[in-house]
């Protein structure tokens, strides 16, 4: 009996209606992506609805069709099982590569949306002693295993309100990557509301990568961001005067992360502008995670939320065909995975070489779960509790696993947040899946996106695509 073969999981994107052009394939299982004619297309659609295939019985040209698809591995044998999305790596195999350290559990701003609890997380307020973040900033470096490279996260509520123990974390992170010939990657992410001349020295000196807090213009933004006892007194000015500063005294610009809550996405164009003008290097826009069910969008704010990706993906285009890349964060980290191939088995390093640490020295799964004990994973004193964090990992990803082997996406998504997932589940009891069908379009965005590229090969956003991917 002959070897039957099957089409494996893919996904045609037609051009639009009455467009010339090709159409792209896309392939779930190894995010692979081409370009195909009509008369491909046509014989995919022929032998879809077969089932198994048995290429001696395919007549010409068909045949060399499906032995192109076989060689780029959309077309397997029948006996072949799809693989799982979630692929069982454990933890404890795993180098420690990123260490998000919450070094002040507290903040000076009372952002509405907020998952932190104003930075405390859920409990008291509390600042990290020096003596423990640089203890952590050392363990960091002596579980990287062959690593080369490490990365550390200063990280809140708002981590410049103390600063004492970023410097000793920093000071005692270099030395300890110097001592093992590692480099040590330095990142804050801030409201930008304390950029006073001690910590614009110590971000310089260090060459810290910083990531600023900002929604848009002082209207959206003061209403977002306001200060503690402030009487709703916003925080856009000092941001502004301070990211000024920021850049005069480094000569880098900062990364932008824009959140915003549902009522505000038809504003996302503007905000994404405004903000690119105040001379940030990228803008990363952040839908509110669903914290309370009083965030929880209608479909007409989704349907706002994808009109506003999308306007910015178009202009995207239009700066690329003049040569220029469009310094929109959630784009460029998408196509950049598309350019590499990139398959995701896992949503994201969660305790799997990143892990977050709180004021007091316990691990978490991630910086977003602190202050949840269900997901503590050890502490500094006796190290990570892979097994806890495998079992964390296990409990987030088996109620997708059925839906996500049936998606197309699963290859560019795995399943998603961890955290956002928990909430929208666990905390509001709402349905599996709730943001599943965005994240599709989405990917689908950026597909088309990728393929309008593509088209000439030699683009020069290719290349910078290739560069961002390889890091």
């Amino acid at each position: 009996m002959s070897e039957t073969w099957t089409l494996a999981d893919h996904r045609v994107f037609a051009p639009p209606s009455g467009a010339e052009g090709t159409a792209l394939l896309f392939g779930a299982d190894q995010a692979s992506l081409f370009a195909i004619d009509r008369a491909t297309r046509e014989v995919i659609d022929r032998w879809r609805p077969r089932g198994a295939i048995v290429l001696d019985d395919v007549p010409q040209p068909d045949r060399e069709v499906l032995d192109a698809l076989a060689d780029a591995q959309l077309l397997v044998p029948s006996a072949w099982l799809r693989k799982s999305p979630r692929p069982a790596i454990d933890p404890a195999s795993v180098p420690l590569a990123t260490l998000v350290l919450e070094a002040a559990q507290t903040c000076n701003l009372r952002c509405t949306y907020c998952y932190a609890g104003g930075g405390s997380y859920g409990g008291e307020a509390r600042v990290m002693r020096p003596e423990l973040a640089a203890r952590a900033a050392r363990h960091l470096v002596e579980a990287s295993g062959d690593l080369e490279s490490v990365t550390l996260v200063l990280f809140g509520g708002e981590p410049l309100l103390n600063l004492p123990a970023l410097k000793a974390a920093v000071l005692e992170g270099e030395a300890a990557a110097a001592a093992r010939g590692k480099k040590l990657v330095v990142s804050i992410t801030t409201n930008g509301t304390r950029f006073t001349p001690e910590v614009l020295d110590f971000l310089a000196d260090h060459r810290i990568g910083v990531s600023v807090s900002i929604d848009g213009p002082p209207d959206l933004h003061d209403a977002n961001r306001p200060y503690v006892g402030g009487k709703g007194r916003g925080s856009y000015a000092d941001v502004v005067d301070g990211v000024a500063r920021l850049r005069e005294r480094t000569g880098r610009p900062p990364a932008a992360r824009v959140t915003l809550n549902p009522d505000q996405w038809a504003r996302i164009p503007e905000v994404f502008e405004h903000v690119l003008g105040l001379g940030f290097l990228e803008v990363g826009i952040a839908p509110t995670s669903p914290v309370s069910a009083k965030l929880l969008p209608t479909t007409e704010q989704d349907e706002a939320l994808f009109a506003g990706f999308s306007r910015l993906a178009q202009r995207f285009v239009d700066e690329a065909g003049r040569g220029r890349v469009l310094p929109f964060s959630n784009l460029l980290d998408l196509l950049a995975k598309l350019h590499l191939g990139q398959v995701k088995g896992v949503p994201c390093g969660a305790g799997l070489g990143y892990v977050a640490m709180d004021a007091e020295g316990a691990f978490f799964l991630c910086h977003r779960f602190a202050g949840n004990g269900k997901f503590r994973i050890g502490d500094l004193n006796a190290g990570i509790d892979h097994a806890k964090a495998r079992a964390c990992l296990d409990e987030q990803a088996a109620p997708r696993e059925d839906a996500c082997s049936s998606c197309w996406a699963r290859s560019l998504c795995a399943g998603g947040c961890h955290y956002e997932n928990h909430q929208r589940e666990s905390v509001l009891g709402l349905p599996q899946g709730g943001s599943c069908h965005f994240i599709r379009r989405w990917i689908e965005l950026g597909i088309r996106t990728y393929g309008a590229l593509r088209a000439d090969p030699d683009h020069p956003v290719l290349a910078f695509l290739g560069r961002r991917a390889d890091g």
